[in-house]
Formats: structure tokens, C-alpha cells, sequence
């Protein structure tokens, strides 16, 4: 008996070890899909939509009829943005729901629609009790080109969505709007200066240079990456440094913000720091870090990727093995 075991799992080993890195990551995903957690589900069913395979689909809209609370917000978090005219009735009943975590994962889908019913639930979201859904709903409506529609965002209650509003309507050439920016940075509360700098480098004013410049110094960590940004939107690289002692915070909180904005912008001087960041303990950090070389460094990853689908964590296994299988 032990010597048939033995040649059991002799001859699984063998196997496993056959694969190729290309079956090795179709395996990943396949017995994820069956997985028990609906987390490990929905990063599977993912990247199966990635690829086109329409079991992903399929997999996040059941999920989304269900009743598992962090299933629903996870699948909403999963499918990408709509872009286009389409508009799913699952994910405009969801825009209800009675969870401010499901609505507003719901509301960000619903802001990529050019369907005129997004634009209906988007002007209803500028009166939601949540900030994040009314500055989502006024970045939704952007497109719809009604600057009537964004006015009302100047006169919101909280300061991030009403930095949102002059910052859109400084895109459509409205007058005043970096001013009115900048006015609320005179408060001078750190929610709003992590958001607002950024927004004023969009806008263009100069002046964005000078104020984060001068943060990239004696000011809380959270200030001095969000100005390293503000200095990238005005192609700027001198926050470089910055951004390389985020990844290295004891905060991991800190790390992702970093990291989400290496999503966002080609640094090449933090490509070794990123490769470091796919080990971080925190796997949110270490997944968006995966992100982030996929998106600008994926050829010079691969082996990287390769590597990253043996290790213990499932959802790790699962993002590399997407990038893998989507950079062949």
C-alpha cells in the first residue's frame, strides 16, 4: 500500500512538474473557479473575462445575485468598466442597494456607461448620503458634456467632491475653476490636500509646481506622495524619491497608494521597487504591484510572473498567472 502512495505521488509530481508555464497558469485559474471563496472565485472569474472566456462573465453576475455582501461588492469590483452604451439591469438594481459598499461599487460601473438611463442614475447620485458615490456620479457625467450638471457639484457639502466638480468644469474651459481649487486648499485639512493637489496639476495652473515642490518636504508621508503625483500629471519626476520611500512605509495603506499610482504613470526609476513590492506581505500591495508591471514593464516580467504562480497565496497566484496567459 505505502509503495503504491509512493508511485501515487511520484507520478502527480512528475506531472505537475510536465506542465508548461502556460498549462501551469490555465491550471491556477481553472481550480480557482471551483474554489470555496467567493473572493478566490471572483479574482478567477476575472481573469477568465480577461481572456474572453465567458465563464468569467457568467461566474460575476451570479455572484451578483446573490446575497454574500463582500461576493457582490468583489464580482462589481471585478467587471470592467462599461465604456460604452450597455448598461446591465443587475448592476443598475444594485446602484439601490441599501449597502453604501455595494452602491458604490455599482455607481463606478454605471459612470463608464454613455447610456442615457447612466446619466439618470448618475444625476441621482449627486444627492447620495456617500461622497465617493457623488464624485463618482460627477465624474460620470462628465461625458455627457452638460456643465449644468456639474455646477451643482460646487455647492456639495464636502470638499473632495466639490474640488471634482471645479476640476471637471475646468475641463470643459470654465474660468475660475484652479482658483476655486486652490481656495479650498487654504483649509488645509490632509484629505483634501492628498486629493486637491493632484487635481489643481490636471487643471494646468502652474502654480500646482510650486505647492507640491514644497510639500515633497517636512510634510506628512500621505502630503508628499500625493504631491510626487501632482508632479507627475505636470511631467515631473522630481517626487521619484518619494514615491520609492512610500513602498517602503510600515503603513500599508501607504505602499497601495503608491502603487496605484504607479499604475497610472510610467516611472521607470521604481521598476526594481516594484518587482520588490510583488513579495509584500499585504497582498493588496502585492497584487496592485503585479498591476503595475503589467501595465508598463510586461515583457521584462514575465519570468517574474512565471515565478510569482508558485507561490502560497491564491489570489497572487491568480494575478500572475492572468498577466502571464494575457502577456504571451
Amino acid at each position: 500500500m505505502r509503495r503504491v502512495v509512493f508511485l501515487f505521488v511520484y507520478m502527480f509530481f512528475v506531472l505537475s512538474c510536465g506542465l508548461s508555464p502556460k498549462q501551469k497558469a490555465m491550471k491556477i485559474l481553472q481550480d480557482s473557479i471551483e474554489d470555496e471563496s467567493v473572493i478566490i472565485r471572483v479574482h478567477a472569474a476575472q481573469a477568465l473575462q480577461h481572456m474572453g472566456d465567458e465563464r468569467g462573465t457568467t461566474i460575476l453576475y451570479e455572484i451578483l445575485e446573490g446575497e454574500d455582501t463582500d461576493g457582490i461588492v468583489a464580482a462589481l469590483g471585478a467587471l470592467p468598466d462599461i465604456g460604452d452604451e450597455t448598461l446591465s439591469m443587475a448592476v443598475m438594481r444594485l446602484a439601490e442597494h441599501d449597502d453604501p459598499s455595494i452602491r458604490t461599487e455599482a455607481y463606478r460601473l454605471i459612470s463608464g456607461s454613455e447610456h442615457k438611463k447612466a446619466r439618470e442614475i448618475l444625476l441621482k447620485g449627486r444627492d447620495d448620503k456617500v461622497a465617493k458615490i457623488r464624485r463618482t456620479s460627477y465624474l460620470g457625467l462628465e461625458k455627457f458634456k452638460q456643465m449644468a450638471d456639474i455646477r451643482k457639484g460646487l455647492h456639495d457639502i464636502d470638499p473632495v467632491v466639490r474640488i471634482t466638480a471645479a476640476s471637471i468644469l475646468a475641463r470643459f474651459g470654465e474660468e475660475g475653476m484652479s482658483r476655486l481649487i486652490k481656495d479650498e486648499l487654504k483649509a488645509g485639512r490632509p484629505a483634501v490636500w492628498t486629493y486637491g493637489i493632484v487635481a489643481l496639476a490636471e487643471t494646468g495652473d502652474t502654480v500646482a509646481v510650486t505647492l507640491a515642490s514644497g510639500l515633497l518636504h517636512d510634510a506628512p508621508l500621505e502630503w508628499r506622495i500625493a504631491a510626487a503625483e501632482a508632479l507627475l500629471v505636470l511631467n515631473n519626476d522630481d517626487g521619484v524619491d518619494v514615491l520609492k520611500q512610500g513602498l517602503s512605509s510600515n503603513d500599508p495603506f501607504v505602499r497601495i497608494q503608491v502603487v496605484e499610482i504607479l499604475k497610472r504613470y510610467h516611472v521607470p526609476a521604481l521598476f526594481e521597487s516594484l518587482k520588490e513590492a510583488t513579495q509584500d506581505e499585504y497582498v493588496n500591495v502585492s497584487i496592485g504591484a503585479i498591476e503595475a508591471l503589467a501595465e508598463h514593464y510586461s515583457k521584462k516580467s514575465m519570468n517574474l510572473f512565471r515565478e510569482l504562480m508558485d507561490v502560497p497565496n491564491a489570489q497572487i497566484k491568480i494575478a500572475a498567472a492572468k498577466t502571464y496567459l494575457l502577456n504571451l
